[in-house]
Parts: C-alpha cells; structure tokens; sequence
C-alpha cells in the first residue's frame, strides 16, 4: 500500500469538504496548491510532480505588442467604424455595444431604415 500524501496547511484552506487553519495537517490526494506544506515523502513527491508541467511566464520584453484599440483614428477603417457608431445611436437612440462589428451594425442600420422607410 502506498503512503499517504501529509501536509501543513499554510494559510486557511478549504480541502476535503472541511475548513482548514494554518498548522493544521491534513491527507490529501489531491493536486497540492501553494497552501500547502509537505510533511512526509509522498507528499514532496506530489508537490514535485503538481508544478513539473508550471511554466514561467515570459518576461515583459518578450511579449507580442498589445493590439492597437479599435477606434483610435489612425486609418480610415477606424473613421468609418466611427461614422457607422453616430449613425447607428442616432437612429436607435443609444449607443451600439462595443463589441458590435461593422456588418452588424449595417444590417441593423440598413433594417431600421427599412422600417422607418428612409
């Protein structure tokens, strides 16, 4: 029979359906979080095994430039968009949601027109 996984807790946890304070030890065959302390081998070993796969995040320098912010009038893609959004509130009276794209707001544009029989 293999051991048991034995730790400390380190900070208040919630494991095993039981509310867990610091230097308490509990069993536990779980995934080990931060939380949790290794007391005996089964449980450095489980400790070892639950952050083998971890990998550290790259450093600032090395991350993709940020995606410009739609809408900030640097082409004429951003001015039509923007055109398209005055448009849009001054025949529905509100703001379209921001995440609404181009051809949405044509369609709806072009059906609300229909109606009004512009």
């Amino acid at each position: 029979m293999s051991e048991v996984a034995r730790y400390r807790i380190l900070a208040p946890s919630y494991i095993n359906k039981q509310l867990l304070f610091e230097g308490d030890e509990v069993d536990y065959e779980g995934k080990p979080g931060s939380a949790l302390e290794p007391i005996n081998d089964a449980a450095k070993e489980a400790k070892k095994k639950a952050y083998k796969n971890y990998v550290e995040p790259k450093p600032e320098d090395e991350k993709p430039p940020a995606p410009k912010p739609e809408g900030d009038g640097s082409n004429q893609a951003d001015v039509d968009l923007a055109a398209l959004r005055d448009e849009y509130e001054a025949l529905f009276s509100s703001a379209p949601h921001p995440a609404m794209k181009a051809e949405t707001m044509k369609t709806k544009i072009a059906e609300k027109r229909a109606e009004l029989g512009v």
